[in-house]
């Protein structure tokens, strides 16, 4: 999280994208995109906005 320059509310959603990476799916719906795309490739691709 340090690495990422990520502030407290950023903290909760790196553990989120871990328990997500961790878990195997295959799509992590969000309202904030944004908080996750900057994550990483592996986690950016699962992120979806639900329709």
């Amino acid at each position: 999280m340090v690495s990422l320059n990520l502030p407290a509310g950023g903290i909760y959603d790196g553990l989120i994208a871990q328990a997500v990476l961790k878990a195997g799916v295959d799509v992590l719906l969000t309202l904030n995109p944004n908080n996750f795309t900057r994550l990483g490739e592996d986690v950016r691709l699962l992120v979806q906005l639900p329709v």
